[in-house]
């Protein structure tokens, strides 16, 4: 009999049972310690507990407000926001952004005052950024090398202007212009190379507005007032409108969405939204400036037509109106509707897309 009782224990449905029971004596055990010794019994409550509906709330749409910041400010001359007296006519700073894909995103782009996006060699563009000195600039770039039109845009504004070499044309063209030049090849102190992110050379050149200042406070550059274009304060704007479409190429397709809520145009690159390294892309007006081009040379860099005159599409306020660009000699470019009125721009930021014969705009 002791042989049978020995013989089950150790046959395969003895083994079975003797794993049934621990089982039934572990969680019975767990039971008794929860049911005597547990402080609360939250965790039973949260395990049966309905879970509560997830409150829903319409979001109110915010209409920007059109009253100034403080009543004693004033409007910057370089993009009409309202300032403290004593930085109205800060000095401006104009600097080449690379617009490479693998240079995006881009720092400090979305802090720009004033924005041109034109065409350069192999159907990409770059962008020249222009920005008031005390812009509060952790990080700008990457900065890439100069084109002539760039010096050009930069003179105008008597900026200083802030790039990592040039073509040739630009590099002459530096030479004989109006303005302040800080060449990254011959002042490496005023920049640093990215090590940390997953750029490389040469889409890895960047500056702050630490060092710029610094360079600024070198050459005793503290103000400069160029010939300010006009402005408004925002007023009625539609509720609705088409998309504003530049297609420069396939890998450099620029789309301007209006957001009625913010009276703002919001910037979309090949189906995505545009976002530099901390925030999105928006601006208050945007100009598409006509013109055109011709190749100067085996790298495809190009010459664009900078004076006389030309077409223009200029969109605010939710609405584009035809118009023109006039621009002379030692003057700086100005924008007309075609009834001849000079265009006054909503403050705050203006981006100038640049189109050549190869672009396409919808």
């Amino acid at each position: 009999m002791e042989d049978k009782n020995k013989n089950f224990f150790f046959s395969k449905k003895g083994r079975v049972l003797l794993a049934l029971s621990l089982f039934v004596l572990f969680f019975s055990s767990l039971g008794l310690y929860y049911f005597v010794f547990a402080p609360n019994w939250s965790w039973l409550e949260n395990l049966f507990a309905k879970k509560p509906a997830v409150e829903t709330i319409e979001e109110v749409p915010i209409v920007a407000s059109t009253s100034p910041v403080c009543p004693e400010c004033q409007p910057r001359w370089l993009d009409g926001m309202p300032v403290a007296a004593t930085a109205t006519n800060v000095f401006p700073v104009a600097v080449v952004i690379d617009n490479d894909i693998l240079a995006r995103p881009q720092a400090g782009l979305s802090q720009a005052s004033l924005v041109y996006e034109a065409p350069v060699e192999g159907g990409m563009t770059r962008f020249l950024a222009i920005f008031p000195a005390d812009v509060d600039l952790s990080a700008v770039g990457p900065i890439r090398s100069a084109r002539p039109y760039f010096v050009a845009w930069a003179e105008e504004l008597g900026a200083l202007f802030v790039h990592c070499g040039g073509s040739p044309e630009a590099l002459e063209a530096i030479n004989s212009a109006s303005l302040y030049d800080l060449n990254e090849f011959y002042n490496s102190t005023y920049f640093w190379r990215d090590q940390s992110s997953a750029r490389v050379a040469p889409h890895n050149v960047l500056s702050n507005r630490g060092k710029i200042s610094s360079y600024l406070d070198k050459r005793g550059l503290v103000e400069k007032k160029a010939d300010a274009w006009l402005f408004k304060e925002e007023g009625e704007h539609v509720s609705s409108s088409p998309d504003l479409k530049v297609y420069f190429s396939l890998n450099f397709q620029a789309l301007w969405r209006y957001d009625a809520s913010s009276n703002n145009y919001l910037r979309f690159l090949n189906g995505k939204e545009s976002w530099d390294e901390n925030r999105a892309i928006s601006a208050k007006n945007i100009i598409v400036h006509y013109l055109e081009s011709e190749v100067l040379d085996a790298a495809g860099r190009l010459r664009l037509s900078m004076n006389g005159s030309g077409q223009a599409l200029i969109c605010l306020d939710g609405a584009c109106r035809p118009g023109e660009w006039r621009k002379s000699v030692g003057n700086r470019t100005r924008y007309y509707y075609e009834n001849g009125e000079e265009i006054k721009l909503n403050p705050g930021a203006t981006w100038i897309e640049v189109a050549d014969s190869n672009t396409s705009v919808q």
